[in-house]
């Protein structure tokens, strides 16, 4: 059955070719395969229940849940809005409920422009295996069977009740690709060796196993993200049992992988708060704005993985906070006047280290994303910048 909820397939027709129409004005959807495929999907049987947010009196983000049934038209409208929907909350520990939740956001329906921009980047050739890993909905695995026929597409997810869900979804829509629950990372060696690879989560570096199993000539597509959430979305060729690719200068980001370990930052703030207290100030030699600027907080986590931030505001103060799991720490403050000063202590200067990866950065004439590029071979995935004799750092688990 192709469309559960009657009177609505006209009304979906229409919205599609509404957001075929935009994705194709903002330059996401470039080719009338894709086109074809965004047309012929309907991303409402991939979004039978999602979440819209709302600001909550405490300043914690509460989620409401959308049904279909309440408002028929209006869940349809929201459903192919370009928006990214969030789909699950705690691994589904939170329930779905008419009341506003607070939850953490574990799976989620991206952006359409997101998704096919993805897709366009690939380059994906007629009659050749595509490798997603992340399932996520289903609906960028409709897609990809839309193009390419479900036969050539192998899809990877984690959670074991989404892939089943999925599956029903995909198969209500005449589709029956090769669904498969388990760890991302370890791909899919029974299916392959495919000739594209698109990772729909944010791994921290690109797993051996996906370059195992690809071909030679592969492309691989996939948003990595470091400990200070600076986004870096990579196409990578394969070639002499390497990868090796630009990042590109797009907006592309997902959740993280659910193997990401992050450190408590509970503890961290609490030692570091109570250490403030007797740290001797320092004039900085980084403007605050600088700590913002996501091309240098890219280069930051090279330099210092593992380093954690998060800002906090107290007292007319606002201060933005760099830990490190050894117990090191930074904080610049800014008081209401614009004044500001730096503070640090624990095992390592890490306020000087950040004052250094900035004047490296400032002296390379601020490099943005698409100066950098990545090499990965089975052992390493190793970052350069503007060329690959030019490392700059490698990327952890």
């Amino acid at each position: 059955m192709s469309d559960s909820v009657a009177g609505t397939e006209e009304a979906a027709r229409v919205l599609r070719l509404a957001l075929a129409d935009e994705l194709e004005r903002d330059g996401s959807l470039r080719s009338p395969q894709w086109r074809d495929a965004v047309l012929t999907v309907p991303r409402h049987v991939f979004l039978p229940t999602f979440y819209t947010t709302v600001d909550g009196p405490d300043g914690i983000t509460r989620y409401v849940l959308v049904p279909r049934d309440a408002d028929v038209q209006e869940w349809l409208r929201l459903a192919y809005e370009n928006t990214t929907w969030v789909t699950q909350l705690d691994h589904g520990t939170t329930q779905p409920t008419g009341i506003p939740a607070i939850g953490t956001p574990t799976s989620s329906s991206t952006l359409p422009s997101v998704v096919v921009r993805m897709l366009e980047d690939l380059e994906v050739p007629d009659g050749v295996k595509v490798l997603e890993v992340g399932t996520g909905t289903g609906y960028s695995t409709a897609l990809l069977c839309a193009r390419l026929g479900d036969r050539y597409v192998t899809s990877v997810e984690h959670d074991a009740t989404l892939s089943a869900a999925d599956g029903k979804r995909l198969a209500s829509i005449g589709y029956q690709p090769n669904l498969i629950v388990g760890d991302g990372a370890e791909g899919n060696p029974d299916g392959g060796p495919y000739s594209r690879i698109i990772a729909t989560y944010s791994p921290s570096r690109v797993p051996s196993a996906w370059l195992a199993q690809a071909l030679p000539g592969a492309v691989m597509l996939v948003s990595l993200v470091g400990s200070l959430d600076a986004y870096g979305y990579v196409k990578l060729h394969v070639r002499d049992r390497e990868a090796q690719g630009r990042f590109l200068n797009s907006d592309v980001s997902f959740m993280l992988s659910r193997e990401t370990r992050r450190p408590a930052i509970g503890p961290l703030m609490r030692a570091a708060v109570r250490a403030r207290d007797n740290a001797a100030g320092l004039d900085p030699a980084i403007h605050p704005d600088l700590l913002d600027d996501p091309a240098f907080l890219w280069s930051a986590q090279l330099a210092l993985p593992g380093t954690t931030r998060l800002h906090l505001a107290a007292d007319g103060v606002a201060g933005q906070w760099f830990l490190h799991p050894d117990g090191s720490w930074a904080v610049l403050e800014r008081w209401n006047d614009g004044t500001t000063r730096a503070f640090h202590g624990g095992p390592r200067a890490l306020w000087s280290e950040l004052e250094a990866v900035a004047s490296r950065w400032l002296s390379n004439g601020r490099p943005g994303i698409e100066r950098y590029g990545l090499t990965v071979t089975s052992e390493t995935n190793t970052v350069w910048l503007d060329d690959p004799g030019n490392p700059v750092g490698v990327l952890g688990e």
